[in-house]
C-alpha cells in the first residue's frame, strides 16, 4: 500500500515535462536574440548564428527525450542537465554580457526536481565551464571594453564576480530545494498515513456488512480481488487499482439499513421486499457521500451505481453505458460473478463455467461489453481468487 515511489516518479515526470517546456521557451528567446542582432540592436559578430542554432538544437533535446520518446530516468536527467550546462557556457563565451543570466540557468532549472543532488551536480559542473567560457571570450576578443581585454581583467572582473554571483544563487537554490525535498517527504508520509486510516475504516465497515449478511462469508474480499484483476486489465496504475479495489469492499454497505428478515429470507422475495432491498444502494450512497477522502468518495459512487445495467434498466434507471462510473461497472461484474458461484439461503451455487457463460451472455445489456471481454480473458485469475478465499 506504500505508493511513495510512484508519487516520486509522477513528480519527476512532471518535472521532466516542465523542463522541456522551459527549454522550448528558451528557444524562442534565442531566436529573438538572432533577430535583434540582425536588426543591429546588438553588436555581435556573425558567430552568433551558428552558436544560437547549436543552442536551439540542445534546448530541443529534452522535448525529444521526454515528450516524444518518453525516456525518463535519472541518467537521462543528468545527461540533459549536462547539455544545458555546456550550452549555457557556449552561449556566454560567444554572447558574453548579453546573456549573463544563462550562467545560472542550469542551476535554477535543476530546482524543478526538488533534489539537492541535481542542483549540486549542475553547480559543480558549471564552475569549470564558466571559467573556460571566460577564457574563450577573451581569446576571441568578444568583449572589447576595459578591463576585460586583458587576461587579468577577465579573471578579476569577469570570472571572479560571476563566480561569486553564481555560488550565491546556487546556495539559495540548494537551500530551497532541500526544504522542498523535506516537504515532499512529509507529504508522502502523511499520504500513506491517510491511506492506512482509510483502509482501517473500510475494513471495519466491510466486517460490519459481513456480520449483517453472514451468508456471504468472504464475499467482499473476493469482490475486491476480482475488481483488482479488472482494474489492472484496463491499464490503471497500482495506486488507482488499490483505491478502487479497497472501495469495492463497501459496495453493499447500505445493506445495514435493510431488515435482516429480508436479507436472510430463504424464499423468493415479494415485490415489496425486492423494492426494499433495492434501497440499499441509496442507503450506502447517503452513508458514504459526505465522508472525507478519495477512497470514500469512490466507495460512495460504487455503492450507488454497482446495480446499474449497461442498457439503462438497473436499480435506479438513471444511467446507462459509460454514464455509469467505470469503478461501478467493474464491481458489477465482480459482484454478480461471486453471487452466482456462491451458495445463498435462497439458491445453490452455480459452477464457475455457468457463471462465466451467463456474464458473457449479458455483455452489452447488463455489463460493459469491453469489461466483459477482459473478464473472459482473465477468467483463470478469477478462479484463483475463488480458491484463495473460500467460504
Amino acid at each position: 500500500m506504500n505508493f511513495a515511489n510512484q508519487l516520486i516518479r509522477d513528480f519527476d515526470d512532471d518535472a521532466d515535462r516542465r523542463m522541456s517546456a522551459i527549454c522550448r521557451i528558451m528557444i524562442l528567446l534565442m531566436l529573438l536574440v538572432m533577430v535583434l542582432n540582425a536588426l543591429h540592436v546588438f553588436k555581435i559578430s556573425s558567430m552568433i548564428y551558428p552558436t544560437v542554432l547549436m543552442a536551439i538544437f540542445v534546448l530541443f533535446v529534452p522535448t525529444v527525450l521526454y515528450d516524444f520518446l518518453h525516456v525518463r530516468c535519472k541518467a537521462t536527467r543528468y545527461f540533459v542537465l549536462t547539455l544545458v550546462v555546456l550550452m549555457s557556457g557556449l552561449l556566454y563565451s560567444i554572447l558574453s554580457y548579453h546573456v549573463v543570466i544563462m550562467l545560472v540557468f542550469p542551476v535554477v532549472v535543476s530546482c524543478l526536481y526538488c533534489d539537492r543532488r541535481s542542483v549540486l551536480y549542475t553547480t559543480i559542473l558549471s564552475i569549470p565551464v564558466m571559467a573556460v567560457s571566460h577564457l574563450i571570450a577573451f581569446r576571441l576578443k568578444i568583449v572589447p571594453d576595459e578591463p576585460l581585454i586583458t587576461l587579468r581583467g577577465v579573471l578579476l572582473y569577469g570570472f571572479l564576480p560571476r563566480s561569486i554571483e553564481f555560488l550565491s544563487i546556487s546556495i539559495i537554490s540548494l537551500s530551497v530545494t532541500g526544504k522542498l525535498q523535506r516537504l515532499i517527504k512529509v507529504l508522502v508520509e502523511k499520504n500513506n498515513e491517510l491511506y492506512e486510516e482509510q483502509q482501517t475504516l473500510v475494513s471495519s465497515l466491510a466486517e460490519l456488512v459481513e456480520a449483517q449478511s453472514y451468508e456471504t462469508g468472504q464475499h467482499v474480499k473476493r469482490v475486491a480481488a476480482y475488481t483488482e484483476i479488472l482494474c489492472h486489465a484496463i491499464g490503471l496504475s497500482d495506486e488507482e487499482t488499490w483505491k478502487i479495489s479497497l472501495a469495492s469492499m463497501m459496495h453493499d454497505v447500505g445493506k445495514i439499513g435493510v431488515s435482516q428478515d429480508i436479507l436472510h429470507k430463504p424464499a423468493r422475495l415479494t415485490e415489496e421486499e425486492y423494492q426494499e432491498i433495492k434501497k440499499h444502494v441509496d442507503y450506502g450512497y447517503k452513508l458514504l457521500k459526505n465522508s472525507p477522502g478519495e477512497i470514500m468518495q469512490i466507495a460512495a459512487c460504487i455503492a450507488q451505481q454497482h446495480h446499474e445495467r449497461f442498457d439503462g434498466t438497473g436499480y435506479q434507471q438513471k444511467r446507462k453505458g459509460e454514464e455509469i462510473s467505470l469503478f461501478a461497472r467493474c464491481v458489477a461484474i465482480a459482484d454478480v460473478f461471486d453471487a452466482l458461484v456462491s451458495k445463498r439461503c435462497y439458491k445453490d451455487a452455480w459452477t464457475p463455467q455457468q457463471a462465466r457463460a451467463e456474464i458473457v451472455a449479458q455483455a452489452g445489456s447488463q455489463f460493459d461489453p469491453e469489461l466483459t471481454k477482459l473478464f473472459d480473458c482473465h477468467f483463470d485469475e478469477f478462479l484463483a481468487v475463488m480458491e484463495q478465499y473460500p467460504d
